[in-house]
């Protein structure tokens, strides 16, 4: 299997071929010089021999210009005639052929003594140029010894790297061995943990039969004083008139009030600490019997409201608690925190039971449907969501566009809710469609909150222009208006 080569060795590697690539342009050069050593070799030969040809032709030259001049000066007398004209002619003529000859091997010497001197100076380029080849390759080659002795230590600490990687890969197999152990020791601890949590729930349950038993007990005797000390409180002249009627609520006017109607409190009738640096949100139980507090804290306290005793201290909560609220029957608590969740509490243990987790804001309001089958929350988000209370599942979720301060429900079921908004309107909702059924801007400014009656048919509106409102649930329209110098929400 071919293994890819790090960064050191492919340099190592391209300067190797970069020296084989110039050792091979030295070795074309000196070749090169070599043929043009051989050429002046026999350029030098053969002008050695057009010097020996031009010699004797400058002989012969001179043997027939001697002969002609012998002919010429009569050593052959009169009687040779014709014939020595004849001589003298061819031999004219062979002297300017010899002549023309030398002339050419003369021109031919001095080219063969230019090329000569272009290829000596070709040899001292040449040489030159294989003295700075030279010199580079003794730079390559320290190159390539510094890179041969870069190349020892790298893979002397690759040894050392590959001795510390088995090292640690033993001590990674230790470590899996005792993980496994651990891990089984674990199973064991889970399956007597099981047992004892097991068992503990067996203590649990007949502790709270147990004390089922008593507080039932105690319960009716409490409820026997409860009676006595109502049937007291009537009687007392600072307590005033004490019904409440939810659905003559609304709309009441002094005449009813003083006909046996509800009636504004006038005075304090008693005091519950609740220990909070910062109270939110206050919700009292349909029979009176609970009081239940939220605010800075995480903690939801529960109190007795005859009394004012601390019934329960509800935990879960990561952040602030922004509203609380009590289910019609009085089993549930339901708090809405700043921790992006809603929780509910059973009443009668105490315990958690549901987190409604899926807004990605702060939850600002919860409100139970009056059968506690529905939850419905309004978050930061700008969404309403919709929650079956047995599943904590959301089953429909609203988008609002607008901020929201506060949300109601218009029926037992909570088919229809209606949402009290900041750009001074409220808005009134299909749950199961999402679809928005009525909106109206009955207000100046930002709407605070909104309450609606037991049947769903008025609405009851606080907004920040100093103003309550009722209106009309089916059509908005405004029925009632009421104001007090100096009241804002």
């Amino acid at each position: 299997m071919a293994q890819t080569k790090t960064g050191w060795e492919a340099r190592i590697l391209a300067q190797l071929e970069q020296r084989e690539l110039r050792v091979a342009t030295v070795a074309k050069v000196i070749q090169s010089y070599n043929r043009l050593a051989g050429k002046v070799g026999e350029f030098a030969s053969h002008s050695r021999e057009v010097e020996a040809r031009s010699r004797e032709l400058q002989g012969e030259h001179e043997r027939m210009f001697e002969n002609y001049q012998y002919g010429a000066g009569g050593g052959g007398g009169m009687g040779i005639g014709g014939g020595s004209m004849q001589g003298t002619t061819l031999a004219q003529q062979r002297i300017a052929d010899l002549e023309r000859e030398v002339e050419a091997l003369k021109e031919e010497r001095t080219a063969l003594y230019r090329t000569q001197g272009t290829n000596a100076q070709r040899l001292l380029d040449l040489s030159d140029r294989m003295r700075e080849t030279d010199e580079q390759m003794r730079q390559q080659e320290l190159e390539i010894d510094g890179s041969h002795e870069a190349l020892r230590r790298a893979n002397s600490k690759l040894n050392d790297m590959q001795a510390s990687l088995k090292e640690k890969d033993g001590t990674i197999q230790i470590l899996q061995d005792e993980m496994s152990a651990l891990q089984l020791e674990i199973v064991q601890i889970e399956e007597r943990c099981g047992k004892l949590q097991s068992e503990n729930n067996d203590l649990v349950k007949r502790w709270l039969k147990k004390m089922n038993e008593e507080a039932q007990k105690v319960n009716d005797v409490t409820h026997e004083l409860e009676l006595i000390r109502r049937k007291s409180s009537a009687l007392s002249p600072r307590m005033g008139t004490a019904v409440f009627e939810d659905d003559q609520f609304f709309g009441l006017s002094p005449m009813s009030a003083r006909n046996g109607g509800s009636v504004a409190p006038h005075s304090a009738v008693g005091k519950i600490d609740a220990r909070m640096e910062e109270l939110h949100s206050i919700a009292l139980s349909r029979n009176g019997e609970l009081l239940a507090v939220g605010g800075h804290s995480t903690t939801v306290k529960v109190f007795d409201a005859a009394t004012g005793d601390s019934v329960y201290s509800l935990t879960g909560c990561l952040k602030g608690v922004n509203h609380v609220e009590i289910s019609a029957d009085g089993t549930m608590l339901l708090a809405a925190s700043s921790d992006n969740t809603a929780r509910i509490w059973k009443l009668d243990t105490g315990r958690h039971w549901k987190s409604l987790t899926g807004h990605i804001g702060s939850v600002v309001t919860a409100k139970f449907s009056t059968d506690a089958a529905r939850v419905f929350t309004y978050s930061q988000d700008r969404t309403v969501k919709v929650w079956d209370t047995q599943r904590g599942l959301c089953i429909k979720t609203l988008f609002t566009v607008s901020s929201c301060h506060d949300i109601d429900v218009l029926d037992s079921a909570g088919a229809r809710i209606v949402t009290a908004h900041m750009d001074n309107s409220i808005r009134v909702w299909d749950s199961s469609s999402g679809k928005k059924l009525r909106e109206a801007a009955i207000h100046k400014e930002q709407v605070m909150s909104v309450c609606a009656n037991r049947s769903g048919t008025r609405i009851l509106t606080n907004s920040c222009d100093g103003t309550l409102k009722f209106v009309d649930a089916s059509t908005l329209e405004v029925l009632t208006v009421m104001s007090a110098a100096g009241y804002r929400p």
